[in-house]
């Protein structure tokens, strides 16, 4: 488990094909995509997608950051539903090293490196529109990480670009309470967890320091990360939050199995938080 933590938890292999599926554009039929491709300050080419319903699309920017396995084209469903409760909103999509088609191999820091290259293509691509942090899971993290850099160095500067907000479903407080809540405490993992982990993520700490509003979207019947977790983070989260429940959902299928309320909880704090446009949070490239 400690020689291959990274393999454990960054599974872009998974399913098989994943690393390197290609996009076929009939997939998209229903909005419109297009490819890009990124290059990081340490030199990884990472791949994805803008997607929106009509080019052009004048609405808010929203990043989304995955979990822990898959690619961008799986989300694209995902993606539709999304679309279809904010239709002018632009979501940009590009995979981590070590995920989809994008160079490299995934590790905490490697992460947090994309997700900051990330952020700043889409503010180059989107100067004058709102932008919001959309993290699932393993992304939950990703996004908090990136949420809570932006406030340690935000500047305040003519540049209009600024995130007004982070949606945060279904992640963990950190690996190490993820290792204690799967495995039993008279087990050598715990124990191995504490001493030799390399990946920590600890969202639960770094919650603290965001002052944009989140939302948490929390699947009662979670099966892989506990209900507790999201409701920790809650309790340590300072910003303006908002937690919503959803009773017959799982870790993966909010938008499919309760897509009413899923696009209702998007759609009213996307709107309601682009009043924050007025006072953004500067970014410092």
């Amino acid at each position: 488990m400690v020689a291959f933590q990274n393999k454990l938890i960054y599974m872009g292999y998974i399913p098989y094909g994943s690393r390197h599926q290609p996009y076929v554009p009939v997939i998209s039929q229903n909005f419109h995509v297009r490819e890009q491709e990124i290059v990081t300050p340490d030199k990884k080419k990472l791949r994805g997608f803008i997607v929106q319903r009509t080019p052009h699309a004048k609405g808010p920017v929203l990043v989304y950051f995955q979990g822990n396995a898959g690619n961008m084209i799986d989300r694209f469903d995902l993606f539709k539903v999304i679309l279809d409760a904010v239709p002018d909103l632009t979501i940009v999509g590009i995979s981590y090293r070590g995920f989809g088609s994008s160079e490299g191999s995934a590790t905490e820091k490697g992460l947090m490196i994309d997700s900051k290259a990330i952020l700043d293509h889409t503010l180059s691509l989107f100067p004058d529109q709102s932008v919001y942090l959309y993290g699932h899971s393993l992304g939950g993290s990703v996004a908090i990480g990136l949420a809570a850099q932006i406030e340690k160095t935000a500047t305040q500067s003519s540049s209009h670009s600024h995130v007004c907000g982070l949606i945060i479903e279904n992640t963990y407080t950190s690996i190490k309470d993820m290792v204690q809540a799967l495995y039993p405490r008279y087990s050598p993992y715990p124990y191995l967890a504490k001493k030799f982990l390399w990946n920590h993520w600890p969202s639960k700490d770094t919650i603290r320091d965001i002052k944009s509003p989140i939302l948490f979207l929390s699947s009662d019947n979670d099966e892989i990360v506990p209900v507790e977790h999201m409701h920790a983070l809650a309790k340590e989260a300072t910003a303006p939050s908002t937690f919503l429940r959803f009773k017959r959902a799982l870790h993966m299928d909010i938008y499919s199995t309760e897509p009413a309320a899923y696009k209702a909880a998007l759609r009213d704090f996307i709107a309601t938080n682009d009043i924050y446009k007025d006072e953004p949070i500067q970014i410092k490239r």
